[in-house]
């Protein structure tokens, strides 16, 4: 391969693998929001009732509201990881919350994002096509 074909392929090569990088690493970090709840948790479809907002200098974060427990009773919280999603008043999110203490919830996703399983597995594939652009481009 040619001198000017080489270099734009191995930059190309690395902004897919910091791409898919970045991918993960913020996959990762959603799913340590997961890790919050304590427990597996059991999956509901909720709402965004209320989004952050500041009162002097104190700033309360979203509240989401699902209905949970064996008598699908209605609650109105804030997830634990309200900082890791951009929640929006009106939007639908999945929340899991602890069987055992129906309040405590955390979103697993809005409707504007995947799961964080997806954004796992598409960062790692993006981190091997970064990777295999490169060797192509040299060998």
């Amino acid at each position: 391969m040619s001198q000017p074909w080489l270099t734009i392929a191995l930059l190309f090569a690395a902004g897919w693998t910091a791409y898919g990088v970045r991918v993960t690493h913020l996959a990762l970090r959603v799913r340590r929001g997961l890790r919050l709840l304590g427990a597996r948790g059991t999956r509901t479809d909720g709402e965004v009732a209320r989004g952050p907002r500041r009162e002097g200098p104190v700033l309360h974060p979203a509240q989401v509201r699902y209905q949970a427990g064996p008598h699908r009773q209605t609650y109105r919280r804030a997830p634990l990881n309200a900082h890791l999603h951009a929640l929006h008043v009106g939007h639908k999110v999945v929340v899991r919350y602890d069987p055992e203490d129906p309040r405590r919830v955390v979103v697993v996703r809005t409707q504007q994002t995947f799961t964080p399983g997806t954004y796992l597995v598409w960062g790692v594939v993006l981190v091997l096509f970064g990777l295999a652009l490169g060797v192509w481009a040299v060998v």
